[in-house]
């Protein structure tokens, strides 16, 4: 049996293959790519007996309704999902067998009312309910997103083996898979809290869903198979838990920015203005700053904003992103455009451990 990864990009798409008898599993196949992965398919001389999308998504649109109508197979996905044109409803505990392979079906509710995970041949494909490291999960404030429930869903790993592989449905760094036992050391989800510290946790990390999700849940939930009315970002990390957002939060209309989209653009040399807004004593403390940062002081910002260059994006940065909030507004005041407010602040900065200066 056989596992890939077909995409090579944020966006995951898992191939189960049972060697023996040549059948396979596609699991979150992406709309975009359905005709190259049919092709594929059939080059390999590989015969798709189920498209299992693992919940319904916000950020790209599904492939699976596609191949269900090209390769004449069921598209399954949880019994208590809305989404139109699904063939097969899959319970918990239920097992997928074909080939030598037998997977086990969890439902992993929180990220979506209707998220599954399989698990089997030593791995299990997690969708949006577990991603790898700082990344932690899919966010929780999308529809059907509920902290309690992912809570009791991140439970059901507690007895697994720390050997276990994690393929999740996206990452935003390049990464692959990674082990139950690295996620257990390195993924903020599965930090051992209690359930009130865990919402708590998760609060601090509300986005509110941007419009543009709003219209790719409800296309994948109609079962489109074409891309009218939906427009996508690119280079977002838009499910990640902290992710960026393309459209503002509820209560603001700041566009927020992820530590892992700001450390890429410090990385790909972008210029930007990195607005620190802390007090003086916070600035090289246990958090300490990002490089080449500006220090102004939330309460200063409005009389300050001269100091501030104009000729470039500004991110705003706080300790946990209440008071970059702030400051951006204070500078949208002002007459300055384009600024971000970075999400989680300098505490999610370390927690995905980018560098820091003390």
């Amino acid at each position: 049996m056989t596992i890939r990864e077909l995409n090579g990009g944020d966006c995951k798409t898992w191939l189960f293959v049972a060697e023996k008898t040549r059948e396979a599993v596609v699991v979150d196949p992406l709309l975009e790519k359905a005709q190259a992965l049919w092709d594929l398919l059939r080059s390999e001389g590989l015969k798709p007996v189920l498209a299992v999308d693992t919940h319904v998504h916000a950020d790209h649109l599904s492939g699976a309704r596609w191949l269900r109508e090209k390769a004449q197979i069921p598209l399954a996905m949880h019994e208590g999902t809305r989404v139109a044109g699904v063939s097969r409803r899959l319970k918990d505990g239920e097992t997928l067998a074909f080939g030598e392979l037998a997977l086990t079906v969890l439902h992993t509710p929180g990220h979506t009312t209707d998220s599954l995970t399989l698990v089997g041949a030593g791995a299990a494909a997690t969708g949006d309910f577990l991603f790898l490291g700082a990344l932690g999960s899919g966010r929780l404030d999308l529809p059907g997103g509920d902290a309690a429930a992912h809570f009791a869903s991140l439970g059901k790993l507690a007895g697994m083996d720390g050997a276990l592989e994690v393929l999740p449905g996206h990452d935003y760094q390049g990464r692959q898979r990674s082990t139950l036992a690295a996620e257990r050391r390195e993924n903020p989800v599965l930090t051992p809290r209690g359930l009130g510290e865990y919402r708590a946790w998760w609060e601090a990390r509300r986005l509110g869903p941007a419009d543009w999700m709003k219209a790719v849940v409800q296309a994948n939930l109609e079962g489109r198979l074409d891309a009218s009315g939906v427009s996508i970002p690119q280079g977002v990390s838009a499910c990640a838990s902290g992710g960026a957002c393309a459209a503002a939060p509820a209560h603001d209309d700041m566009p927020h920015l992820a530590p892992a989209d700001l450390a890429r653009m410090l990385s790909e040399k972008r210029e930007l203005t990195l607005l620190d807004c802390r007090e003086p004593a916070e600035y090289d403390d246990e958090l300490g700053h990002i490089a080449r940062t500006v220090l102004i002081p939330v309460g200063e910002v409005a009389a300050r904003a001269a100091e501030v260059p104009s000729d470039k994006p500004i991110v705003s940065i706080c300790r946990s992103g209440k008071r970059a909030l702030k400051a951006a507004l204070a500078l949208k005041a002002a007459g300055r455009k384009d600024i971000w407010v970075l999400t989680g602040g300098m505490l999610a900065w370390n927690e995905a451990k980018l560098p820091v200066v003390r």
